[in-house]
């Protein structure tokens, strides 16, 4: 695993907000308000995009090398994101819930050596992103 990563990112103040654009991402683009630190908030959108290429396995893509065309208002920068301190302020935090299940689930599950953390954590992010 990498620690750094440098991004180029296009820079639009409006009015009332900031247009981030990640040309090296397909172009995704994100706003933060008017006022706030859009350089932190381009480095967590970059940091979140590493953190799921890394947990799904699948390549980053490269500093962008194409020639970004730069419209009129916008700003051409790169935003180095440090990852060991993305790592930690996006880990996993876990918290214990006690659930009651009829007796006989119970008793198959443990015979089939079903692990209920894991089970109920797949079974609410299937209920909680099917709509999404």
């Amino acid at each position: 695993m990498k620690e750094n990563y440098t991004y180029p990112v296009l820079i639009e103040e409006l009015e009332d907000n900031v247009i981030l654009t990640f040309p090296s991402f397909d172009y995704m683009v994100t706003e933060t308000g008017e006022g706030k630190d859009f350089i932190k908030a381009a480095q967590d959108v970059i940091a979140l995009q590493v953190i799921d290429a890394e947990d799904e396995g699948r390549e980053l893509p490269a500093c962008y090398n194409g020639d970004i065309e730069i419209q009129e208002g916008q700003k051409l920068i790169y935003v180095n994101v440090w990852m060991p301190y993305h790592r930690t302020i996006t880990k996993t935090v876990y918290v214990r819930k006690n659930i009651t299940i009829p007796a006989w689930i119970d008793e198959l599950a443990k015979e089939s050596g079903i692990n209920f953390s894991e089970t109920l954590t797949e079974a609410l992010k299937q209920k909680l992103f099917a709509a999404g």
